[in-house]
């Protein structure tokens, strides 16, 4: 592994580990405390907790109010935040170098001194519910959750990290708190800090706040995923668009074979220059949003297609994605368009470390997932290695006959005539027949 002097790691003996980038020609910090404890790791009947614990832990600690820790993060003159994934949770602080000490007590005293208080959480419940809310007034939304529950079959990875309205109505302020003492434990935590700082003094605020806490649960217990195919023509009332989601199975976040995934995502619909967007909208007039992405999991991961396209014209739009992907089973990439891609690929890469912020998260999720901090050279090594048959042989596993699942979402009457097209299946990639549910 490639050595870069700038980045620092230590381990603490309770096995927090806090890793930090000094980046001496910025003003500015970002810090964040990373909780390897996502929407996977919960039970059906707790889906959304850890979403709801992040919420929690703005409206008050021992130490502060709500309205207290708004106005202290005001006064630091920066942004104070939060996010949940299906693997992970973040607190994070993005502020001018002169407030690094405050910002971590502040979000150190979110993190370990929360109150969970009755009347709070019946607020946040609220709110969550509005989110969920939004979720299905919002059709590429709503589409991505309904495609995910069926793709992860009877797994937690299939299950909205918001959870159900059911499951949000029944949480107990005595669930939020077991649950944050099982999954707020030291092993399960990776401070991560980039900007102007000095490792050892971040090092030292660490141990101050965590260095005596203890862990007392087992470790974190990964069920593997297992895809399911499916041809679904869904139906919601006043939609103008139908709304068209294509998922395969894809490589996990530490495969060696990575990059070249995601050249085959920015070839297929990562940029405007990529055959989706050229062909669909640019050549065909069909869409004004078609896209591919790439999600990836510890174990596993999920390519994932959209597009949103006039009724009259969904089945073309359909036929056009399985198109793509038989062509790039079937034919290398040319020279000219590999090399393309990993010119964007790269500056992906790179722009994305601009910010402190961007360079935290690196930080934190190369040490969740590796364990050890990739410099820059060899991530772009890594792009530039991969051979155009690389593309191709990853294409032909991803975009397999016996992995493409397919959902639809339309207004109901489209939805029937949908359902009338399709009557003898969807043909795939390679040549087979993908049924209707």
């Amino acid at each position: 592994m490639p050595t870069n002097q700038s980045v620092q790691r230590a381990e603490l003996g309770n096995h927090l580990v806090v890793t930090t980038e000094c980046v001496p020609t910025v003003r500015s910090a970002s810090l964040g405390i990373w909780v390897k404890m996502g929407s996977r790791f919960e039970a059906p009947d707790q889906a959304g907790i850890s979403h709801f614990i992040e919420h929690m832990l703005f409206k008050g600690t021992a130490n502060r109010s709500a309205k207290d820790i708004a106005y202290k993060s005001d006064a630091m003159g920066g942004q104070l935040d939060a996010f949940t994934t299906k693997e992970h949770a973040c607190y994070f602080a993005n502020v001018l170098a002169v407030h690094v000490e405050d910002a971590f007590e502040l979000v150190s005293d979110i993190v370990l001194n929360p109150l969970f208080e009755q009347h709070q959480m019946e607020l946040e419940r609220a709110v969550i519910l509005e989110e969920l809310a939004a979720v299905e007034d919002s059709p590429e939304e709503f589409l991505w959750e309904e495609f995910s529950r069926t793709f992860w079959l009877d797994h937690p990875l299939g299950t909205p990290i918001l959870g159900t309205r059911e499951t949000i109505k029944s949480l107990s302020c005595d669930d939020l708190s077991v649950f944050f003492r099982r999954a707020y434990e030291p092993a399960n935590v990776v401070v991560a800090a980039a900007g102007r700082l000095d490792h050892k003094e971040i090092l030292g605020l660490v141990e101050d706040k965590f260095g005596g806490l203890s862990n007392h649960s087992e470790p974190l217990d990964f069920s593997a995923p297992r895809a399911f195919q499916h041809f679904r023509i869904l139906s919601k009332e006043e939609l103008e668009q139908v709304h068209i989601a294509v998922g395969c199975p894809g490589p996990s976040v530490n495969e060696k074979e990575r990059y070249a995934a995601f050249l085959l995502n920015a070839v297929l619909g990562g940029s405007v220059s990529s055959r989706l967007f050229q062909c669909i909208r640019e050549e065909h007039g069909l869409a004004y949003s078609v896209y591919s992405a790439l999600e990836t999991y510890a174990d596993a991961g999920c390519f994932w297609i959209y597009a949103g396209t006039r009724p009259d014209a969904a089945a073309t739009v359909l036929d056009l994605i399985i198109e793509e992907l038989s062509v790039l089973r079937e034919v290398p990439v040319s020279p000219k368009e590999l090399s393309r891609m990993k010119e964007n690929l790269k500056g992906s890469v790179m722009l994305g470390l601009e910010s402190t912020v961007g360079r935290m998260s690196t930080l934190a999720q190369q040490e969740m997932y590796f364990g050890q901090t990739f410099d820059m050279d060899e991530i772009l090594l890594g792009i530039d290695g991969v051979e155009a048959e690389q593309i191709q042989e990853m294409a032909r596993r991803v975009f397999a006959d016996d992995g493409i699942a397919v959902d639809v979402l339309a207004q109901r009457s489209v939805a029937d005539k949908l359902n009338t097209r399709f009557a003898d299946g969807l043909t795939l990639p390679a040549g087979g027949r993908l049924v209707l549910a």
